[in-house]
């Protein structure tokens, strides 16, 4: 296997043919006002493109990825020139102090990533970057305007000013149109070619002697590059300034990068490592800076030409070294390339690459509307002020939008009663009556997201009319996902309400970020801290809560004591109900007696059955069975009650599992002796299965009725 495949040395020299226009472009734009150098000028972007994309791939952490001076960096190292200029630094300790910002920015880039702080920038607001991208973009327009306008060469339009303004129209025309038909070419190299063939054109018609200050000159050759190493005096550097602005410099040049290797893993199919990569971003900076360069970033353009041409591994290292050698080969040429070329360029790149129109479209549209106005927010403050206190003031303004939608979005996600639920606990008649009789007693609220500070008024507020007349209000917290110390407090508060009012607050699927539950069974117990001697009942299941409830209700209200799993005689059964006692005694020797000790089945899905099993004692649950040994619990019926009554009256495959939940005693009517009840007593066998109708009839209403819930 080679080290290098084509496909890098293609995507490399693609790229390469890329980044060349631009690297020179910014590269003037950001020197040319104080060196009047723009040859030397231009070669600093060329540096800075060779030694971000040299160390970055040598550190090989994204693949495909290309660095190279981008505009957001341009913009933030042309307002730290302007903020050291006025403090009197001028001429090559005026550079030196960019110099120093650039290489103590890659220090704090190399910190960065060294600490693995990378995932930390991910985190700011896509509002916030569009709308500092969109700032940078109109900055940079800014910045163009003397050199297309002609710059200080007292030309009037009709002495041919008008040239560097036709010259720059022209490429960036060039670099919108052309790519749709030439798709080979780049659209860079293919503006950079036709711009400069029209600006020399229109000299050569309008202007006898063209200005040497619109036109770059020839580069300097790598040994005699110097932008400016002043260190005279260096104890009188503006430092804190120079420190704020490295810092700002690395995190811009790390958000920047990490967006173009999210783009590059896309497109790849990779996945990158931000430790890395920033690391090599910040020994790139390092590295640029000390032979005179600027600063730059993974730039989203030539990452993705380089990978759609076969670039992955070494690509930005191919990248660098073709950038070597068309500085070392091609110095001469640029002697005639027009300065307003470069600025067609950078106003292509501002327009189409970084000014982002969907703020507008979310300006119409009333759910994003406050996005819009967060990053057209940042995009003023960019613009007017400062770019790194317009990326702060975003970070600031999309946290506070953020808890303010928590702090909206509703908490509880369904509220329902007695009346619309029951829990799975199968009632005898009276109990089931006396439940109808009080259907608002107990309510339950399904809740969800958040419980924090920020919507504990909104629950209090949702609740309050319930907190004033409910007997037991269960909260279902299965789908909250954290809950702070002041929801702990309000859910406190609640109890204190209802608990003065003889009432009871019951909680669900407590989250383990509550503390302070220990677990008993299938129950969970937590003492409440501000309540001493007072016990707050949580339970791991909601249908546990809820039964927990009916049975407190029914004590309570109805003055009944809910005590499971005693002993009853088949005679004292539901299904005896509307026999008298000779009758009762005619139907006994028709069921078989049977004892089932706990966790053994009455009864298996799959299996024929014909069995109908009378409850005498001990409870039994329904499981529907699914997956690898795992099921649903439908129902659990108690002493007195009836189950697998569907197979008795029609025997075949049983649909779900009967299990004992306790030993129980039970008897059983199978379908031959129903069949031999019928013909000895025609009335009685009738009178039965018109009780059992009756029975499956109130069972389908139950299921019709959970079926409507949960679909609502």
């Amino acid at each position: 296997m080679k080290l290098i495949r084509a496909g890098d040395l293609w995507g490399g020299l693609s790229a390469s043919a890329l980044v060349l226009p631009q690297a020179m472009a910014f590269g003037i734009t950001l020197w040319s006002p104080y060196t009047h150098d723009p040859a030397a000028a231009a070669m600093s972007g060329l540096v800075a493109a060779v030694c971000l994309s040299a160390v970055s791939g040598l550190f090989r952490g994204t693949q495909g990825l290309v660095a190279a001076p981008t505009g957001p960096t341009l913009v933030l190292l042309s307002g730290t020139i302007v903020a050291l200029s006025s403090t009197g630094l001028v001429g090559d300790r005026l550079i030196t102090a960019t110099l120093l910002t650039v290489a103590m920015g890659g220090v704090f880039q190399i910190l960065i990533g060294g600490l693995n702080l990378g995932h930390l920038i991910k985190f700011i607001p896509y509002p916030v970057v569009s709308g500092f991208m969109t700032g940078t973009a109109i900055l940079m327009i800014n910045s163009q305007t003397g050199v297309v306008l002609g710059g200080d060469t007292n030309l009037t339009m009709q002495q041919g000013a008008w040239i560097p303004l036709a010259a720059a129209g022209i490429t960036l025309a060039t670099m919108v149109w052309l790519p749709r038909w030439i798709k080979q070419i780049p659209g860079a190299v293919m503006g950079l070619l036709v711009g400069t063939l029209a600006f020399h054109a229109f000299a050569f018609v309008q202007i006898d002697i063209l200005p040497t200050s619109w036109v770059v000159g020839s580069l300097p050759s790598l040994a005699d590059l110097h932008i400016g190493f002043n260190l005279g005096r260096i104890d009188q550097f503006p430092w804190m300034l120079m420190l704020g602005s490295a810092l700002a410099l690395a995190v811009l040049a790390s958000l920047d990068t990490l967006l173009t290797s999210v783009l590059a893993d896309v497109s790849t199919g990779s996945r990158h490592q931000a430790k890395r990569e920033l690391m090599g971003q910040g020994g790139g900076h390092l590295l640029s800076a000390l032979v005179g360069g600027m600063a730059g970033a993974g730039t989203t353009g030539a990452t993705l030409v380089a990978i759609q041409s076969g670039g992955r591994r070494w690509a930005g290292l191919v990248t660098a070294a073709c950038m070597l050698l068309l500085i070392l080969f091609l110095g001469p040429v640029a002697a005639v390339l027009p300065i307003s070329v470069f600025a067609g360029i950078i106003l292509y790149v501002a327009i189409f690459g970084m000014l982002d129109k969907d703020i507008i479209l979310w300006l119409r549209t009333p759910q994003a509307r406050i996005d819009a106005a967060i990053a057209l927010i940042v995009t003023g403050v960019t613009v007017f002020y400062d770019l790194m206190l317009a990326v702060a003031l975003g970070v600031l303004l999309a946290a506070v939008e953020f808890i303010r939608s928590q702090v909206q979005s509703a908490v509880v996600q369904r509220r329902w009663s007695l009346a619309e639920r029951t829990s799975l606990r199968r009632r005898l008649k009276t109990e089931c009556c006396c439940l109808a009789e009080h259907p608002e007693a107990i309510v339950g609220y399904d809740l969800k997201g958040s419980l924090f500070f920020g919507t504990t008024d909104h629950l209090y507020d949702t609740m309050i009319s319930d907190l004033k007349r409910a007997t037991y209000i269960i909260l279902d917290m299965r789908l909250i996902s954290q809950v702070d110390l002041t929801a702990v407090r309000l859910i406190e508060h609640m109890y204190g309400i209802l608990h003065q009012r003889g009432g009871e607050l019951i909680l669900a699927h407590v989250p383990k970020s509550m503390g302070l539950v220990k677990r008993q069974g299938h129950r969970h117990e937590r003492l409440v801290p501000y309540h001493q001697n007072t016990r707050l009942h949580t339970f791991s299941d909601s249908d546990k809560a809820l039964e927990y409830a009916e049975n407190c209700l029914l004590q309570v209200h109805c003055n009944k004591v809910v005590q499971r799993g005693e002993g009853l005689a088949l005679a004292e059964s539901e299904l005896m109900a509307g026999f008298n006692e000779k009758e009762k005694a005619s139907l006994l020797p028709f069921f078989d007696a049977h004892e089932i000790k706990a966790r053994d089945f009455l009864f298996r899905s799959g299996e024929h059955g014909e069995e109908l099993f009378v409850i005498l004692s001990g409870e039994v649950e329904v499981l529907l069975p699914y997956g690898k040994k795992r099921s649903l619990r439908l129902a659990i019926f108690g002493p007195g009650m009836s189950v697998g009554e569907v197979a008795f009256l029609e025997p075949g495959l049983r649909r779900a599992d009967g299990r004992a939940s306790t030993d129980c005693k039970v008897v059983v009517l199978k379908h031959a002796a129903l069949k031999r009840l019928c013909k000895q007593h025609p009335d009685m066998g009738m009178r039965l299965l018109m009780r059992l109708g009756h029975d499956v009839s109130e069972n389908l209403r139950m299921a019709d009725e959970k079926l409507r819930r949960l679909a609502s």
